[in-house]
């Protein structure tokens, strides 16, 4: 085995990694030296919920006296370098990690594989692919689950237990589909897949004569943009001839799903790009009445995306941006945003806008 594995798994004190915390975490490491084993509770800063205390076993005393996260980030960080990082709905895990690590302003990132995806790829005649249904398929063995280092073990038994049933090749393939690896082309920018970021935005293609070729968007830059370049999800001749003729690529980070999807609505409409399909014009709509008194604000992550009048200015990151927006004139109504926004800005807190001057 020339590559190095990673089986993570984590608890912690709730779902959101913006506001919940991670509690324990267990890594099996597995590479041509042999399998080794690290855990470790970690203090959260905050009371533990008291259903999840019931459903780990982990209580607000067990975590009382463990070490904070910071104090383990360099050694996290070090034993999970150069590894493929394997966990079971790895999204969840993944994230939390590297919320985590945002928080400390330290830079992490690695090639991940979902095993509830691999189960999927595997066993499509199954229907459940959870922890619990692969324990009971596989006949694997747990001494405490929900514990991190019991389940992190559970994976590399699925991991041993799949390569008994299917040829290593065929395993590769899906790994490397399922992990975004690819074989980048030549005449791209070989530092791109290392760089491309890995939250919510929006992607350009550019041919040779820098024409756009195709706008995307995507809840995960990274993933998104490297699986056009993955000959196994190809749908069609069109997305390969798409990805022969891409040299060059263009994103910009959005903050969030709102933000990806006023970004890529001006940029199909400004870039007119050869791959996507036209897009019909939106029908106005009857009523055109701005529901609110002057320019409002959609705060995602580091941006604030300002609309008025139905018609989208553009997103900020600092006040001279957003009053640079503000102060450039009253917007005309534009019946797309119309259509993205009249249900979605009810739903989301709104900042009440006003110029400089």
């Amino acid at each position: 085995m020339t590559t190095r594995l990673a089986f993570v798994d984590l608890e912690t004190t709730g779902t959101t990694p913006q506001s919940d915390r991670i509690t324990e975490i267990g890594i099996v490491l597995v590479d041509e030296h042999g399998q080794r084993e690290w855990s470790s509770l970690v203090n959260p800063g905050r009371p533990i919920p008291p259903a999840i205390q019931s459903l780990t076993g982990i209580s607000n005393a067990m975590v009382a006296q463990a070490p904070p996260f910071e104090a383990l980030a360099g050694e996290i960080a070090a034993r999970l370098e150069g590894c493929l990082f394997i966990a079971h709905n790895a999204r969840f895990d993944y994230g939390f990690l590297r919320q985590e690590f945002q928080r400390l302003e330290r830079p992490f990132r690695a090639d991940v594989l979902c095993t509830v995806r691999l189960s999927r790829r595997l066993y499509p005649q199954h229907r459940h692919h959870n922890l619990d249904a692969l324990i009971a398929r596989h006949g694997l063995h747990v001494h405490a689950r929900h514990r991190a280092l019991d389940d992190a073990r559970l994976l590399w038994h699925f991991w041993r237990e799949i390569h008994r049933e299917f040829p290593s090749e065929h395993i590769g393939g899906l790994v490397d589909a399922l992990a975004g690896r690819v074989q980048w082309p030549d005449h791209l920018d070989p530092e791109l897949p290392g760089i491309l970021p890995e939250d919510h935005g929006v992607y350009v293609f550019h041919d040779a004569n820098g024409q756009a070729l195709y706008v995307g968007r995507a809840d995960r830059l990274r993933d998104k943009v490297l699986s056009h370049f993955q000959p196994m999800r190809w749908k069609s001749a069109k997305a390969r001839r798409l990805a022969e003729q891409v040299r060059r690529i263009e994103w910009l980070e959005t903050g969030g799903a709102i933000g990806a999807l006023l970004h890529e609505s001006r940029l199909l409409r400004e870039l007119a790009p050869t791959h996507n399909r036209r897009p019909r014009a939106a029908a106005p709509t009857i009523d055109r009445h701005w529901p609110y008194d002057g320019p409002v604000g959609i705060r995602e992550a580091r941006l604030i995306h300002v609309i008025e009048g139905w018609r989208f200015l553009g997103s900020a990151t600092t006040d001279e941006m957003l009053y640079e927006l503000l102060d450039g004139g009253r917007a005309g109504y534009d019946a797309e945003v119309h259509r993205l926004l009249r249900d979605r800005l009810a739903l989301v807190p709104l900042l009440r806008l006003r110029p400089a001057r």
